[in-house]
């Protein structure tokens, strides 16, 4: 792992660091903040990781456009912490940015394990199974939302079991941390679709979850670009 991006990631975390401090203590400004420093931060250790080792430029691309929607939709539920007047419309915009950008990790995995018809399934799975806990629950979103989450959720969970098959498959680094970076994901956006869309309790802590894992999984995938081989 080249020096630099484990520099640029250490910075990444003392953002991410802050962002969680700043939003268990209600000061939405400056978590905001940290977490566009954060997100910013994710970019860079990918665009540095590909400077020092070019070794899979398409790989690199589709991890860094996938990054980039990962920014935009930080941007936008950012903008809801502080401006929760817009939260009706801000929350399925940045919702749609982060669908856009799993969708770009899933190609980035797929295109280098192949298609494989146990990952598709268990994503169908994962679509249904959202589905189904968002009508259990009573969760309190309209069909257009409704829509976009089970999608959402479908694509959350078909990429982590591309990366699964991949990272199983070929036994590289890169690819490993990839997988656990992707796995982290869908606990963090399970999180925080209880804290959007339902009256949880002790909701710092759920925060705290949500955020502690969202920030390793967007820095691992980062960095698996530099771990190409």
């Amino acid at each position: 792992m080249p020096p630099l991006c484990i520099i640029l990631a250490v910075l990444t975390v003392v953002f991410a660091v802050g962002c969680i401090s700043f939003r268990r203590k209600g000061r939405a400004f400056e978590g905001m903040m940290c977490k566009f420093m954060a997100s910013f931060g994710f970019i860079s250790v990918a665009v540095v990781g590909y400077c020092l080792n070019p070794a899979d430029t398409y790989y690199f691309c589709l991890v860094c456009f996938a990054l980039m929607f990962g920014f935009f939709g930080d941007v936008l539920l950012g903008i809801k912490e502080v401006a929760p007047t817009f939260r009706g419309k801000l929350v399925p915009l940045g919702t749609l940015y982060f669908l856009i950008g799993h969708v770009f990790y899933l190609c980035a995995f797929i295109t280098r394990s192949g298609f494989n018809l146990g990952a598709l399934i268990f994503g169908l799975c994962g679509g249904i199974f959202a589905l189904a806990v968002i009508k259990l629950l009573k969760m309190k979103v309209d069909n257009k939302l409704w829509i976009i989450m089970s999608v959402y959720y479908f694509a959350l969970t078909y990429k982590a079991a591309s990366a699964a098959v991949l990272a199983f498959g070929s036994g590289q680094a890169a690819y490993i941390i990839a997988f656990i970076g992707a796995v982290l994901f869908v606990i963090s956006d399970t999180c925080l679709a209880f804290l959007y869309f339902t009256p949880v309790k002790r909701k710092n802590i759920w925060v705290t979850v949500e955020l502690s894992t969202y920030y390793p999984a967007q820095i691992l995938l980062a960095m698996s670009v530099a771990l190409m081989k």
